[in-house]
């Protein structure tokens, strides 16, 4: 069996004790889970006692299969875990979450799994370190506001297939590694508003994302603001395409090109592989706070 590990920290400015206390208790998981933020209305059950070994969580749902969480032990620091998926394939992890304290009031959380596929299967691996590596990034990230604030500020709805009209643009392309990707953006809107002023035709801005590389965690990009015809240097042709909505901060929105794409293969949908995927950011960020921005996500499929 080809065997992997995964390990992704986070620094959180917070006690150990409190940071602690929201990983042990599964309880408090729907808050901040990568997977069960994909599907807020899959069953959950609760068992034992919060912090002890035999505390479990069991999961059910349409596009997030279904598994189990147990608590097993405690080493130092270190919370000990055993993880079995059921749905849509069987099998089994062994996880762990080191709690280091940096200080009074700062800790570094690493986030382990040790697991295996089947021999068959050999060629997934690379693929498969990388895409729960990004879970694992993104579970973090919510992990981190939840225990700084007492609240995550992202939520992503599943609107399904629409019709989307044709988008004409003036945007500037670049490329990133994922890790620095918002710095990135951030420097091409800034070139792309200084050489156009204000023609654009509509607040909104957006991105098209015309590859992104799972293995070597690198996207090349075009940053968007919407023109008229006549003065656009490209379009997003009118397609059909798979629409999500997410409501929060920007560095959420793995949760939700998470969703598009869980949603997308689970209905057995078939990307449209002429058009890249793309994201509109329907209000301004300059002008409210990040827990009320929406950005609608797209991937365009033949349907």
């Amino acid at each position: 069996m080809p065997k992997f590990h995964i390990e992704k920290s986070i620094e959180i400015n917070a006690p150990a004790k409190r940071t602690r206390e929201a990983i042990q208790d599964y309880n408090q998981w729907d808050k901040w889970s990568p997977w069960l933020c994909m599907e807020p209305t899959a069953t959950l059950s609760v068992e034992g006692t919060a912090a002890t070994p035999g505390h479990a969580y069991s999961w059910q749902g349409d596009m997030i299969g279904a598994g189990r969480m147990e608590l097993a032990g405690f080493d130092g620091d270190t919370d000990n875990m055993n993880l079995t998926f059921l749905k849509p394939f069987k099998s089994t992890a062994e996880v762990k979450f080191e709690t280091n304290p940096i200080d009074a009031n700062k800790t570094r959380v690493t986030w382990h799994m040790n697991s295996g596929l089947p021999f068959f299967m050999f060629f997934m691996v690379g693929s498969m370190k990388a895409m729960i590596g990004m879970d694992y990034e993104r579970g973090l990230k919510l992990l981190k506001e939840y225990v700084e604030t007492g609240s995550t500020t992202s939520r992503t709805d599943i609107t399904g297939v629409v019709d989307v009209p044709a988008i004409h643009y003036k945007g500037v392309s670049s490329d990133s590694p994922l890790s620095s990707i918002s710095d990135s953006m951030e420097a091409a809107f800034t070139n792309l508003t200084e050489s156009e002023g204000n023609k654009f035709t509509e607040e909104y801005r957006g991105a098209i994302y015309h590859d992104l590389n799972i293995k070597t965690q690198h996207c090349k990009y075009t940053v968007i603001a919407p023109v008229a015809e006549t003065d656009s240097t490209g379009s997003i042709p009118a397609c059909r395409a798979v629409k999500v909505v997410h409501t929060g901060s920007y560095q959420h929105l793995g949760n939700a090109w998470a969703t598009v794409n869980t949603y997308q293969r689970h209905n057995k949908l078939k990307k449209n592989r002429q058009l890249a995927p793309f994201e509109l950011y329907v209000n301004d960020p300059s002008k409210l706070p990040a827990k009320d921005l929406v950005t609608e996500i797209y991937i365009p499929v033949n349907a």
